[in-house]
């Protein structure tokens, strides 16, 4: 896909209320934090740990954003934990696919700060 077609398809994504991470840190298959875009009179970037998504999950959706496409992310109550997968398996580990790390995209953005 384009540039344009992603930024329209991340548009329609946000507009209705879903959330889009394009970051995540993991910590032996548990996600720890995560990078995530969501619509409030705009685009708004947050860094939120686990817990923050599980209890704010929102009921129009979540998806991974990899630089490819758009994927949507499952949520399911796993023996312990509540897990967040992309592949459609339940495996009891959070993969949300071929995400950067949270501190890499930090860095990028500081990089963007410089003067």
């Amino acid at each position: 896909m384009k540039t344009a077609d992603l930024t329209a398809k991340a548009a329609e994504l946000l507009k209705k209320d879903a959330v889009i991470i394009t970051a995540a840190e993991y910590k032996k298959g548990i996600l720890e934090r995560a990078q995530l875009y969501f619509w409030s009179e705009g685009p708004v970037m947050d860094i939120v740990s686990k817990d923050d998504l599980v209890q704010n999950w929102p009921e129009t959706g979540v998806y991974a954003f990899d630089g490819k496409g758009f994927h949507t992310v499952a949520m399911f109550e796993g023996a312990e934990d509540m897990f967040f997968r992309v592949d459609g398996t339940r495996t009891e580990e959070d993969d949300l696919g071929a995400l950067p790390s949270v501190l890499f995209m930090e860095t990028v953005e500081g990089i963007c700060g410089l003067k």
